[in-house]
């Protein structure tokens, strides 16, 4: 393909073939030393998120440097249809398809695994129900609509490429509703390095596989025909070791149970829908009213997320790690269930603050690292915007582990109510603000988005008994990367980036050692990961 770095590619896949042993023999060892302690609780929800989130980091690092060679390679009027059919296949029907019920198979097997075997077989048959019978018209109602909305002048419809990328795109809907069952018994069972591990098998394939629908011409259809083949050989993975670690898969007509699962999982589906949403449906927004340009304005509001899906690894892995334990603490033991979740807390915003702070910092240099040569129209537009959303993560962070710690007390209902709320803000100010004022816009009512669902949640949890002291867990870590920010600026100033990057760190851990944001009870939660207390 004329243009394509092939040879920085080869380089690429020849250091992945030198990583990949190390990553096997890690494994191995692994299996070899590691053994869990039913009584430490503190190690086995480490292991459970500090395993998935590293084999997580890895499999990320190969969707950055794929997407780095991507954002080199096409221009990104290009690259724009096939970011909205990612988004509207992977986050909203896939979503639609899920229906919550990953979560719920989730938390049920970890109360009751007696039930998990049944409750599995009629969970994977309303997926692959839904994935039938909802996929096909939700595609068919969002290239219509774009089309209308092109006849009466108010946008662009979706490009003949953009809408051939949705419709393959389709078929990874069934093998991927399959694989999300498998991983919802394991994550029931605290094996979250499984699904991990899965993960970054499937991750390398699938860089494989795009890097050569790149190479042999097939542009952005390629990528989509490769993840088609990506998610089916996960299924057939898991289906290997589902019959290794539990049984062989099998599908439960139930209907009664399944109108009963259905009345408890839809608003967990709701919830998922609205939050996605209201996280990324200012995409939809922005292609409707981009002038002309919706291709190129929907890649450039992209790559900020894309930078921003490193860091955002990181929430989900640390709360599926400790939801098992929440949903078992929920029942009754109210007091063991606050320090659970306002420890995880504690730990998402040391982390989080940190992190917008840095990506802030560097938001141009990052973008020109994503994009090298075609950097000009990028610049200064998608730097501004990673810079603004940067500031969102803290607080995503926060309300990410809030919504799980209300479904552990079966509480679904009231997420919905909040969901809503953000949502309805979120849609609103979109539709009023993205016309006038394009991505700022978009970006600065995401982070005002997070702060109305938190204001939502907040009066849940204290009727609860579970209101978290989130000013004396945030201010902190928030004095700690202002702190380190500020060094951050003056090293950049002088040296450029690598000396931004340098300081960081401890500056950072000095401030916190300075205010006492690692006390006693940071060290004793360290000695019982150790096993010494």
């Amino acid at each position: 393909m004329a243009g394509m770095p092939f040879e920085r590619s080869t380089l690429f896949l020849i250091a992945l073939a030198a990583v990949l042993p190390l990553i096997a023999g890690g494994a191995l060892l692994w299996r070899r030393f590691y053994h869990d302690d039913p009584n430490n609780t503190a190690r086995r929800v480490l292991k459970n998120s500090a395993v998935p989130l590293a084999l997580r980091m890895f499999v990320r690092a190969l969707d950055m440097a794929f997407f780095v060679i991507l954002q080199r390679t096409l221009p990104g009027a290009q690259i724009g249809p096939y970011d909205l059919a990612t988004l509207y296949v992977g986050q909203y029907l896939a979503t639609i398809a899920e229906f919550g019920l990953g979560v719920l198979l989730t938390r049920e097997a970890a109360r009751d695994p007696a039930a998990a075997r049944r409750l599995f077989g009629v969970t994977l048959a309303m997926r692959l129900l839904l994935v039938v019978l909802a996929s096909a018209p939700a595609a068919f109602l969002l290239i219509s609509g774009y089309g209308l909305l092109g006849s009466l002048g108010y946008g662009e419809p979706i490009s003949p490429i953009g809408q051939a990328a949705i419709w393959v795109l389709l078929l990874t809907l069934l093998p991927s509703a399959y694989s999300g069952a498998v991983t919802a018994l394991y994550n029931a069972n605290e094996r979250m390095e499984i699904p991990a591990l899965v993960e970054v098998a499937t991750g390398v394939l699938g860089l494989v596989a795009r890097l050569a629908a790149l190479w042999l011409g097939f542009g952005v259809i390629g990528l989509a025909w490769a993840s088609v083949l990506v998610t089916t050989l996960t299924a057939g993975l898991f289906l290997v070791l589902q019959i290794r670690d539990f049984y062989p898969p099998t599908l439960v007509w139930n209907t009664p149970q399944m109108r009963q699962i259905s009345v408890i999982a839809l608003p967990l589906m709701l919830n998922n829908l609205l939050n996605a949403v209201f996280f990324r449906f200012d995409i939809l927004i922005i292609k409707a009213f981009g002038g002309g340009q919706g291709d190129l304005l929907v890649n450039q509001y992209s790559v900020p997320y894309k930078v921003l899906g490193i860091a955002m690894i990181l929430p989900p892995v640390v709360t599926f790690a400790v939801f098992p334990l929440l949903s078992r603490r929920a029942g009754g033991d109210r007091v063991a269930m606050a320090q659970a979740q306002n420890g995880t807390l504690r730990l998402l915003l040391l982390v989080g603050f940190p992190l917008a702070a840095a990506i802030s910092v560097l938001a141009a240099d990052l973008i020109w690292l994503v994009n090298g040569r075609n950097t000009a129209q990028f610049l200064p537009i998608s730097a501004d915007v990673l810079a603004i959303l940067a500031w969102f993560l803290p607080f995503s962070f926060v309300n990410g582990l809030l919504q799980y710690v209300l479904i552990a007390l079966n509480r679904q209902t009231s997420i919905t109510r909040a969901f809503l709320i953000g949502a309805f803000f979120n849609l609103g100010a979109n539709l009023i603000f993205v016309p006038r004022y394009g991505l700022y816009a978009a970006a600065i009512i995401t982070i005002l988005s997070e702060i109305v669902l938190l204001a939502v949640f907040l009066p849940i949890l204290r009727r609860d008994g579970l209101l978290p002291p989130l000013v004396a867990l945030a201010w902190r870590p928030l004095v700690g990367a202002l702190a380190m920010s500020a060094a951050m600026l003056g090293a950049h100033w002088l040296a450029g980036w690598p000396a931004a990057v340098l300081v960081a760190a401890p500056i950072y851990a000095g401030v916190l050692w300075i205010l006492g944001a690692i006390g006693p009870e940071e060290r004793r939660l360290l000695r019982r990961v150790l096993g010494r207390g």
